[in-house]
Protein backbone atom coordinates (compact mmCIF):
# COMPACT_ATOMS: atom_id res chain seq x y z
CA UNK A 1 0.00 0.00 0.00
CA UNK A 2 1.31 3.25 -0.72
CA UNK A 3 1.90 6.32 1.62
CA UNK A 4 -0.85 8.09 0.56
CA UNK A 5 -3.27 4.96 0.73
CA UNK A 6 -1.99 4.12 4.59
CA UNK A 7 -2.68 7.70 5.48
CA UNK A 8 -5.54 7.69 4.36
CA UNK A 9 -6.20 3.95 6.27
CA UNK A 10 -5.47 5.76 9.18
CA UNK A 11 -6.88 8.54 8.88
CA UNK A 12 -10.40 6.67 7.98
CA UNK A 13 -10.38 4.46 10.86
CA UNK A 14 -9.36 7.30 13.36
CA UNK A 15 -12.89 8.84 11.87
CA UNK A 16 -14.47 5.15 12.44
CA UNK A 17 -13.37 5.04 15.86
CA UNK A 18 -14.38 8.87 16.52
CA UNK A 19 -17.55 7.57 15.39
CA UNK A 20 -17.60 4.20 17.36
CA UNK A 21 -17.10 6.66 20.77
CA UNK A 22 -20.69 8.91 19.74
CA UNK A 23 -18.09 11.61 17.91
CA UNK A 24 -20.13 12.41 14.73
CA UNK A 25 -16.95 14.64 13.78
CA UNK A 26 -15.43 11.67 12.96
CA UNK A 27 -17.40 12.28 9.53
CA UNK A 28 -14.68 14.22 8.56
CA UNK A 29 -12.42 12.10 8.56
CA UNK A 30 -13.56 10.05 5.68
CA UNK A 31 -12.95 11.17 1.78
CA UNK A 32 -16.57 11.37 0.77
CA UNK A 33 -15.51 12.15 -3.08
CA UNK A 34 -16.68 9.81 -5.73
CA UNK A 35 -12.70 8.41 -5.73
CA UNK A 36 -12.75 8.22 -1.63
CA UNK A 37 -16.12 6.50 -2.26
CA UNK A 38 -14.62 3.67 -4.39
CA UNK A 39 -11.85 3.32 -2.08
CA UNK A 40 -13.21 2.86 0.93
CA UNK A 41 -13.49 -0.88 -0.37
CA UNK A 42 -9.95 -1.21 0.37
CA UNK A 43 -11.31 -1.48 4.00
CA UNK A 44 -13.08 -5.16 2.51
CA UNK A 45 -9.59 -6.00 1.25
CA UNK A 46 -8.07 -4.90 4.82
CA UNK A 47 -10.90 -7.09 6.37
CA UNK A 48 -10.46 -10.41 4.24
CA UNK A 49 -7.38 -11.79 6.96
CA UNK A 50 -9.76 -11.07 9.73
CA UNK A 51 -12.89 -12.77 7.71
CA UNK A 52 -10.37 -15.90 7.44
CA UNK A 53 -9.32 -16.38 10.42
CA UNK A 54 -12.63 -16.08 12.12
CA UNK A 55 -13.70 -18.78 9.71
CA UNK A 56 -11.30 -21.37 10.79
CA UNK A 57 -13.58 -20.86 14.62
CA UNK A 58 -16.86 -20.53 12.74
CA UNK A 59 -16.92 -23.51 10.30
CA UNK A 60 -16.94 -26.77 12.19
CA UNK A 61 -13.82 -29.24 12.08
CA UNK A 62 -16.50 -31.75 10.58
CA UNK A 63 -17.35 -29.47 7.46
CA UNK A 64 -13.57 -28.64 6.48
CA UNK A 65 -13.47 -32.57 6.92
CA UNK A 66 -16.43 -32.98 4.25
CA UNK A 67 -15.60 -29.90 2.31
CA UNK A 68 -12.16 -29.69 1.94
CA UNK A 69 -10.18 -25.93 2.64
CA UNK A 70 -10.28 -24.76 -0.86
CA UNK A 71 -14.04 -25.57 -1.51
CA UNK A 72 -15.02 -23.64 1.76
CA UNK A 73 -12.58 -20.47 1.50
CA UNK A 74 -13.90 -20.21 -2.36
CA UNK A 75 -17.15 -20.37 -1.24
CA UNK A 76 -17.13 -17.83 1.88
CA UNK A 77 -15.08 -15.81 0.03
CA UNK A 78 -17.70 -15.09 -3.41
CA UNK A 79 -20.04 -14.34 -0.16
CA UNK A 80 -17.89 -12.10 1.37
CA UNK A 81 -17.49 -10.23 -2.02
CA UNK A 82 -20.67 -10.40 -2.38
CA UNK A 83 -21.61 -8.90 0.91
CA UNK A 84 -19.31 -5.69 0.24
CA UNK A 85 -21.06 -5.52 -3.09
CA UNK A 86 -24.71 -6.22 -2.42
CA UNK A 87 -24.96 -4.20 1.07
CA UNK A 88 -24.49 -0.70 -0.83
CA UNK A 89 -26.72 -1.43 -3.61
CA UNK A 90 -29.51 -2.63 -1.15
CA UNK A 91 -29.20 0.61 0.77
CA UNK A 92 -28.93 3.31 -2.50
CA UNK A 93 -33.10 2.72 -2.95
CA UNK A 94 -33.43 2.92 0.65
CA UNK A 95 -31.49 6.14 0.64
CA UNK A 96 -33.91 7.60 -2.23
CA UNK A 97 -37.17 6.51 -0.20
CA UNK A 98 -35.50 8.56 3.07
CA UNK A 99 -35.03 11.51 0.72
CA UNK A 100 -31.31 10.85 1.66
CA UNK A 101 -30.07 10.25 -1.67
CA UNK A 102 -27.15 12.93 -1.33
CA UNK A 103 -25.78 11.26 1.76
CA UNK A 104 -25.24 7.47 0.40
CA UNK A 105 -21.88 8.29 -0.49
CA UNK A 106 -20.56 9.65 2.74
CA UNK A 107 -22.82 6.78 4.73
CA UNK A 108 -21.05 3.84 2.41
CA UNK A 109 -17.53 5.53 2.78
CA UNK A 110 -18.01 5.74 7.12
CA UNK A 111 -19.94 2.58 6.80
CA UNK A 112 -17.17 0.69 4.79
CA UNK A 113 -14.06 2.63 6.83
CA UNK A 114 -16.01 1.05 9.93
CA UNK A 115 -15.90 -2.22 9.60
CA UNK A 116 -12.01 -2.59 10.03
CA UNK A 117 -12.60 -1.73 14.11
CA UNK A 118 -15.71 -3.41 13.52
CA UNK A 119 -13.69 -6.85 12.34
CA UNK A 120 -11.25 -6.85 14.55
CA UNK A 121 -13.42 -6.42 17.94
CA UNK A 122 -15.29 -9.66 17.06
CA UNK A 123 -11.95 -11.31 16.24
CA UNK A 124 -10.65 -10.17 19.58
CA UNK A 125 -14.63 -11.24 21.11
CA UNK A 126 -13.54 -14.92 18.79
CA UNK A 127 -10.04 -15.03 20.96
CA UNK A 128 -11.30 -14.47 24.18
CA UNK A 129 -14.10 -16.81 23.44
CA UNK A 130 -11.42 -19.75 22.23
CA UNK A 131 -9.40 -19.25 25.40
CA UNK A 132 -12.27 -19.44 27.53
CA UNK A 133 -13.12 -22.51 26.15
CA UNK A 134 -9.60 -23.89 25.66
CA UNK A 135 -8.43 -23.14 29.01
CA UNK A 136 -11.80 -23.98 30.83
CA UNK A 137 -12.26 -26.84 28.76
CA UNK A 138 -15.69 -26.39 27.94
CA UNK A 139 -18.20 -26.45 25.06
CA UNK A 140 -18.04 -23.56 22.68
CA UNK A 141 -21.37 -22.65 23.76
CA UNK A 142 -20.57 -22.43 27.14
CA UNK A 143 -17.54 -20.26 26.58
CA UNK A 144 -20.27 -17.44 25.42
CA UNK A 145 -21.40 -16.44 29.20
CA UNK A 146 -17.73 -15.98 29.63
CA UNK A 147 -17.26 -13.48 26.38
CA UNK A 148 -20.51 -11.77 27.57
CA UNK A 149 -19.61 -11.36 31.08
CA UNK A 150 -16.56 -9.53 30.21
CA UNK A 151 -18.55 -7.19 27.92
CA UNK A 152 -20.94 -6.37 30.05
CA UNK A 153 -18.66 -6.04 33.36
CA UNK A 154 -16.54 -3.57 30.88
CA UNK A 155 -19.67 -1.47 29.81
CA UNK A 156 -20.73 -1.38 33.50
CA UNK A 157 -17.61 -0.51 34.72
CA UNK A 158 -16.84 2.49 31.84
CA UNK A 159 -19.87 3.77 32.49
CA UNK A 160 -19.66 3.85 36.36
CA UNK A 161 -16.12 5.19 36.03
CA UNK A 162 -17.37 7.95 33.43
CA UNK A 163 -20.24 9.01 36.05
CA UNK A 164 -17.47 10.05 38.44
CA UNK A 165 -15.55 12.63 36.15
Amino acid sequence: MTAPAWAEVQLAVGGALKLARGDPSGLGFFDTSIDGFWRSFRAGVICYPFFLILLVFRVSAAHWAASGVPHIIIVETIGYVISWVAFPLMVLPLTRYLGRENRFIPFIVAYNWSQIPQTAAVAVLVYEWYIARVALQVSASQAVPVVLLDVVLGVVLSRVTEGLY
